[in-house]
Order: C-alpha cells, then structure tokens, then sequence
C-alpha cells in the first residue's frame, strides 16, 4: 500500500526523494520502494522517517486517515 503521507508531506515542503532519503540515510531508491509500499523500513528508518516529517510512527505508518 503506497505511503500517500510520506509523498504528500515530501511534495508539501517541495523536497525530493533525494533530499529525504540523504537526510535519514538512506538510498533514494530505498525511499522510493518505501513511498510506493514496495518495502516496509526497518525500525530504526521508519523513527528516523516519521522524526524528519515531525511525526510519530504510529501516524505516519499505520494512521489509517489519507491526509498528514
């Protein structure tokens, strides 16, 4: 199931896959498979995620309400 949050919230503040996946450390296309639902992060990235966009995992991964 894509993560309509994370690409929402990318798009918002006008970043790139790139800029977001630097700024947790990971591969862009390691964040792409995650945006699409192709991959489900390990703990410590879905922390370093949902800290990047100012939420908690729980709302950004599992909140079943499509806006962030």
């Amino acid at each position: 199931m894509r993560n309509y949050k994370m690409y929402i919230l990318r798009k918002c503040r006008g970043l790139t896959q790139q800029q977001v996946a630097r700024a947790v450390g990971i591969s862009q296309s390691a964040y792409a498979m995650i945006e699409r639902g192709q991959h489900t992060p390990r703990k410590e990235t879905m922390k370093k995620l949902a800290e990047f966009f100012g939420l908690s995992v729980d709302e950004l991964f599992f909140s079943d309400k499509s806006k962030p």
